[in-house]
């Protein structure tokens, strides 16, 4: 599994998270050297506090988390507060009721907007598509327009729907995505082996929850 520790980044956002459990994973990342770790806007300062300046793990924050439909100007603030906070990327929750109207001509406009503020810090930006919530189309026609946005990183799921892993469809996605653009895979409940084939075909970040065990 040591193997695989430089690919993990743990996400901290579900609502009843604890103290104990975010200063655990921080424990995790530095001995494990691990990845990152994805927090919710409010810890952003604190744990920028606790990994201090130089540390190479990646801290990130969810914003319009976690159904992004907040208007583009409150995830724009959202973003610009994170990233004045210590956070070193960013993920953005693709507007899913947006997509699912006759308004998805603005999703590409809001995607310019946010990754524009996010490069202009020079900082990564990562687009979520929660694709349990999506058909086949709607799924390659949002990694067409995050990828037209310039996003960096294009993510498949925000891990709420409580939709068991499937290899296959991590694969497929992997796949889709084109490989000018770095793709995060959800793997709760994924096995080893199921970690190591989504490294060999390419996936760049391994999300686990801080509740699933190493």
């Amino acid at each position: 599994m040591n193997h695989l520790f430089p690919y993990i980044e743990r996400t901290l956002v579900q609502p009843d998270v604890s103290i104990n459990e975010q200063y655990a994973v921080l424990d995790e990342v530095t001995q494990l050297g691990l990845a990152g770790l994805t927090v919710a806007p409010f810890w952003v300062k604190k744990m920028r506090r606790e990994l201090g300046d130089t540390h190479p793990a990646v801290l990130s924050a969810v914003v319009g988390f976690p159904y992004g439909y907040q208007r583009t100007e409150v995830k724009q603030l959202e973003l610009e507060l994170a990233l004045n906070d210590g956070a070193t990327e960013v993920e953005i929750v693709l507007n899913t009721s947006a997509l699912l109207s006759p308004t998805s001509v603005w999703l590409k406009i809001e995607l310019v907007k946010l990754v524009a503020v996010a490069h202009a810090q020079e900082r990564l930006l990562t687009v979520i598509l929660d694709i349990d919530l999506l058909d086949t189309e709607q799924t390659e026609r949002m990694i067409r327009l995050a990828t037209d946005a310039g996003t960096d990183f294009i993510k498949n799921g925000t891990g709420i729907t409580g939709k068991a892993f499937s290899i296959e469809q991590a694969l497929w996605f992997r796949q889709t995505v084109p490989q000018s653009v770095g793709v995060k895979i959800i793997a709760d409940g994924a096995s080893e082996a199921d970690l190591d084939s989504l490294v060999q075909a390419g996936v760049d970040r391994l999300t686990l929850s801080n509740r699933t065990s190493l």
